[in-house]
């Protein structure tokens, strides 16, 4: 797995690259995208990819079998034509955390070729989009704020965080500390907005597979770059939780 690992890293290094280099870019990649093929193969799960700066996701899972495989992300940056990704989290192979990745591509259409070397070996992927990241809440986004005990409380921001990926189409949150490399979880799935909430629908969860199928709803309100989360979480308890969009 290390080998995959490493090449779906460089991958999200590139996209994300691609999309804060030029503006032409950004609204052709950010979003979401799924793995069509590694070196012409299918992958033995499926793959998806958000992409919304500066941060990118990836994720393999098996709906049908409530599996969660693995998943791997952090933040980019770009000098020239040369883009780095500072991976922050990666739960195949914890060494990659702190390390940067370089990479080229090509995109047609609804498709984007990475062509790349990566342990030695060469690798060419194929990725298709699922959605070009457009909504209210398409970003990248950390809570920084929480209610507790009745009142709204700033969370002390160190190095362990939580962020939340939200696409057109799919959502997927992670929290993790990229210092000691600690991962403490993730989830994700299918999100719509309509009529002031959030609807999300959980297709992977490494802490718990049955929550796997369930639906949650949430009301949700967007000021500048706070968004406003309330509702009941999936135990049935009130939450109500500021992100701020990063």
């Amino acid at each position: 797995m290390k080998t995959l690992s490493t090449l779906l890293i460089v991958s999200i290094s590139l996209l994300m690259g691609l999309n804060e280099g030029k503006s032409t870019l950004a609204n052709a990649l950010e979003g979401a995208w799924e793995i069509e093929s590694v070196n012409g193969e299918k992958l033995a799960h499926r793959g998806a990819m958000l992409i919304q700066a500066p941060y990118a996701f990836y994720t393999e899972f098996d709906v049908e079998k409530k599996t969660f495989v693995g998943s791997q992300g952090g933040m980019i940056e770009i000098t020239g034509n040369k883009v780095s990704l500072n991976v922050e989290f990666d739960t195949w192979n914890p060494d990659h955390i702190g390390v940067n990745y370089e990479i080229t591509a090509s995109l047609r259409g609804s498709q984007v070729t990475l062509n790349f070397e990566a342990d030695g070996q060469s690798f060419e992927m194929k990725l298709n989009r699922t959605d070009n990241g457009s909504g209210d809440l398409a970003g990248a986004w950390r809570i920084t704020d929480r209610m507790r005990n009745g009142e709204m409380q700033a969370m002390r921001l160190g190095a362990r965080k939580t962020i939340k990926m939200i696409t057109g189409t799919r959502f997927q949150w992670a929290a993790f500390n990229p210092e000691t490399k600690q991962f403490s979880g993730t989830g994700g799935g299918t999100v719509i907005l309509e009529n002031g909430k959030y609807n999300e629908h959980i297709e992977f969860f490494s802490r718990n597979p049955d929550r796997v199928g369930a639906d949650l709803s949430f009301d949700y309100k967007v000021d500048g770059n706070k968004w406003d989360h309330s509702g009941l979480s999936s135990t049935g308890n009130p939450i109500r939780e500021i992100w701020t969009k990063q």
